[in-house]
Protein backbone atom coordinates (compact mmCIF):
# COMPACT_ATOMS: atom_id res chain seq x y z
CA UNK A 1 0.00 0.00 0.00
CA UNK A 2 2.87 2.14 0.85
CA UNK A 3 6.71 2.48 0.87
CA UNK A 4 8.76 4.03 3.70
CA UNK A 5 12.06 5.45 2.79
CA UNK A 6 14.51 5.20 5.66
CA UNK A 7 16.87 8.09 6.24
CA UNK A 8 19.76 8.72 8.55
CA UNK A 9 19.27 11.82 10.72
CA UNK A 10 22.22 13.21 11.67
CA UNK A 11 21.61 15.71 15.39
CA UNK A 12 24.27 18.23 16.45
CA UNK A 13 23.71 20.80 19.04
CA UNK A 14 22.61 23.54 16.49
CA UNK A 15 20.05 21.03 15.07
CA UNK A 16 19.68 18.27 12.79
CA UNK A 17 20.19 17.36 9.00
CA UNK A 18 18.35 14.55 7.28
CA UNK A 19 18.92 13.60 3.06
CA UNK A 20 15.32 13.57 1.65
CA UNK A 21 15.81 12.59 -1.42
CA UNK A 22 18.89 11.88 -3.52
CA UNK A 23 20.31 10.11 -6.40
CA UNK A 24 22.44 8.52 -3.50
CA UNK A 25 19.75 5.93 -2.69
CA UNK A 26 18.22 3.67 -5.14
CA UNK A 27 15.21 3.01 -3.46
CA UNK A 28 13.13 5.98 -4.83
CA UNK A 29 12.91 7.57 -8.27
CA UNK A 30 14.27 10.70 -8.17
CA UNK A 31 18.11 10.48 -9.85
CA UNK A 32 18.68 13.90 -10.94
CA UNK A 33 18.06 16.14 -7.67
CA UNK A 34 20.28 15.99 -4.27
CA UNK A 35 17.98 17.31 -0.97
CA UNK A 36 17.75 17.34 2.40
CA UNK A 37 15.68 18.71 5.34
CA UNK A 38 17.51 21.05 7.85
CA UNK A 39 15.92 21.61 11.54
CA UNK A 40 17.92 24.88 13.35
CA UNK A 41 17.42 24.72 17.31
CA UNK A 42 16.56 29.15 18.52
CA UNK A 43 19.04 31.19 17.97
CA UNK A 44 21.53 29.00 16.67
CA UNK A 45 23.53 28.88 13.46
CA UNK A 46 23.92 26.84 10.74
CA UNK A 47 25.80 26.15 7.26
CA UNK A 48 28.61 28.94 7.70
CA UNK A 49 30.30 27.67 4.53
CA UNK A 50 30.50 27.81 0.35
CA UNK A 51 31.00 25.69 -2.39
CA UNK A 52 32.93 26.27 -5.41
CA UNK A 53 30.67 24.25 -7.91
CA UNK A 54 27.84 23.36 -5.97
CA UNK A 55 24.43 25.00 -6.70
CA UNK A 56 21.61 25.15 -3.98
CA UNK A 57 18.19 26.26 -3.70
CA UNK A 58 16.78 27.15 -0.05
CA UNK A 59 12.93 27.37 1.06
CA UNK A 60 11.69 27.77 4.54
CA UNK A 61 9.61 25.13 5.83
CA UNK A 62 8.92 26.28 9.87
CA UNK A 63 9.48 29.39 11.97
CA UNK A 64 11.31 32.63 10.84
CA UNK A 65 15.25 32.59 9.38
CA UNK A 66 17.81 35.22 8.95
CA UNK A 67 19.86 34.31 5.70
CA UNK A 68 23.22 35.42 5.45
CA UNK A 69 25.04 35.47 1.86
CA UNK A 70 28.21 36.92 1.29
CA UNK A 71 30.22 36.91 -2.70
CA UNK A 72 33.67 34.80 -0.78
CA UNK A 73 35.44 37.62 -3.91
CA UNK A 74 33.58 40.49 -3.13
CA UNK A 75 32.54 40.14 0.25
CA UNK A 76 29.57 41.96 -1.11
CA UNK A 77 26.77 40.50 1.77
CA UNK A 78 23.23 40.29 2.02
CA UNK A 79 20.77 39.54 4.38
CA UNK A 80 17.02 37.99 4.20
CA UNK A 81 14.53 36.62 6.43
CA UNK A 82 12.54 34.45 5.48
CA UNK A 83 9.20 33.34 7.37
CA UNK A 84 6.78 30.48 6.90
CA UNK A 85 4.16 32.61 7.95
CA UNK A 86 4.61 35.05 5.29
CA UNK A 87 2.10 35.52 2.09
CA UNK A 88 4.95 35.64 0.05
CA UNK A 89 6.62 31.83 -0.54
CA UNK A 90 10.46 32.26 -2.30
CA UNK A 91 12.96 29.69 -2.51
CA UNK A 92 16.39 31.17 -2.84
CA UNK A 93 19.21 30.19 -5.44
CA UNK A 94 22.48 30.31 -3.89
CA UNK A 95 25.28 29.82 -6.77
CA UNK A 96 28.73 28.96 -5.85
CA UNK A 97 31.34 31.05 -4.27
CA UNK A 98 28.09 32.26 -2.26
CA UNK A 99 28.83 32.21 1.69
CA UNK A 100 25.96 31.59 3.17
CA UNK A 101 24.53 31.08 7.12
CA UNK A 102 21.60 30.25 8.38
CA UNK A 103 20.15 31.48 11.72
CA UNK A 104 17.02 30.73 13.80
CA UNK A 105 15.37 34.10 14.69
CA UNK A 106 12.80 32.55 16.45
CA UNK A 107 11.85 31.00 19.79
CA UNK A 108 11.50 27.52 18.46
CA UNK A 109 12.87 25.01 16.25
CA UNK A 110 12.91 26.49 12.86
CA UNK A 111 13.90 24.12 9.72
CA UNK A 112 14.61 24.51 5.92
CA UNK A 113 14.88 22.17 2.68
CA UNK A 114 17.73 22.11 0.51
CA UNK A 115 17.79 21.24 -3.19
CA UNK A 116 20.81 20.64 -5.12
CA UNK A 117 21.93 19.33 -8.58
CA UNK A 118 24.79 17.30 -6.89
CA UNK A 119 24.94 15.69 -3.67
CA UNK A 120 27.25 16.95 -0.50
CA UNK A 121 31.23 17.03 -1.77
CA UNK A 122 33.38 17.60 1.68
CA UNK A 123 35.89 18.37 -1.14
CA UNK A 124 33.54 21.51 -2.12
CA UNK A 125 32.52 22.68 0.88
CA UNK A 126 34.50 24.97 2.68
CA UNK A 127 34.12 27.15 6.29
CA UNK A 128 33.32 30.83 6.01
CA UNK A 129 34.06 33.26 8.68
CA UNK A 130 30.52 35.10 9.40
CA UNK A 131 30.83 38.46 11.31
CA UNK A 132 27.45 37.53 12.52
CA UNK A 133 25.40 40.44 14.94
CA UNK A 134 23.15 39.33 17.62
CA UNK A 135 19.67 40.55 16.52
Amino acid sequence: MYKKLNRKKHIREDGWLSELVSMNYDDEPFNCVHSYLVSIEPDKTRAKHYHNKKEEWLCICSEKIELILEDVKTKKRETLVLDSNSENYNIIYIPPGVAHAIKNICENKASVVIFSKNPEDTNDTFEYEFNLIKI
